[in-house]
């Protein structure tokens, strides 16, 4: 993307990036087909069998977690709400995305609001939890993410993209909708290392394509 598209991506970025997953929502294939075409679409080599086994070693990681109190933010259609162990609420941005969540994990209740502005009271959850959020943001973002995480939970457990051979580990992505709508998104990819050292936490769980890291608030 050439510095002028770069600037304005930038500028936009989270009216741009809530329209986008908002509208995405009807668009996007179910579970892990959704995740396998997204790697293969960055040329990556990967199965539906190899995203099934570290999805799955993933979420007997998440399961084994002491069980408490959690919100789950950005939690999307719920691809990863049903794993946390305890009880708890998910919030985002868009409507849609809690409807169908809504469908998926009748047990969670919803809340639609912004991820940097939690409409949660100070350590009012044992556990912040935020699947494929933190490698959306611009480092500003990041920085009132983890503020806001801090602020309302005693741990944070930080899911994310983990970083094949081959791919990039920040660019800017061109989407298309079904509608031939198109967007530039944000997207980091990491080593479960790197994510953190990042974020001043501890890996939980290292794969190629997740990556899970905690830190106390």
């Amino acid at each position: 993307m050439n510095a002028s598209r770069l600037s304005k991506a930038s500028d936009d970025h989270r009216p741009s990036l809530w329209e986008y997953y908002d509208r995405r929502v009807t668009d996007r294939l179910p579970g892990i087909a959704n995740a396998h075409a997204y790697w293969n679409g960055l040329g990556v080599k990967v199965t539906i069998d190899d995203i099934v086994s570290e999805v799955g070693q993933l979420e007997r990681r998440l399961r084994e977690l002491p069980p408490t109190r959690f919100v789950d933010v950005g939690a999307g259609p719920g691809s990863f709400t049903g794993f946390l162990p305890g009880s708890g609420l998910a919030l985002d941005q868009s409507q849609r995305a809690l409807t169908a969540l809504q469908v998926a994990v009748p047990h969670v209740p919803v809340i639609r609001a912004d991820a940097l502005r939690l409409p949660l009271a100070d350590r009012s959850v044992g556990r912040f939890f935020a699947a494929h959020l933190y490698g959306l943001l611009l480092a500003d973002e990041r920085r009132d993410l983890l503020a806001e995480a801090r602020r309302v939970a005693r741990e944070v457990l930080i899911l994310d993209a983990g970083r094949p051979e081959g791919v990039e580990a920040a660019e800017w992505q061109e989407r298309t909708l079904n509608d031939g709508r198109q967007y530039q998104v944000f997207r980091r990819h990491f080593d479960a290392e790197t994510l953190a050292a990042e974020v001043g936490g501890q890996v939980l769980f290292h794969g190629a394509f997740y990556v899970l890291v905690a830190l106390d608030a």
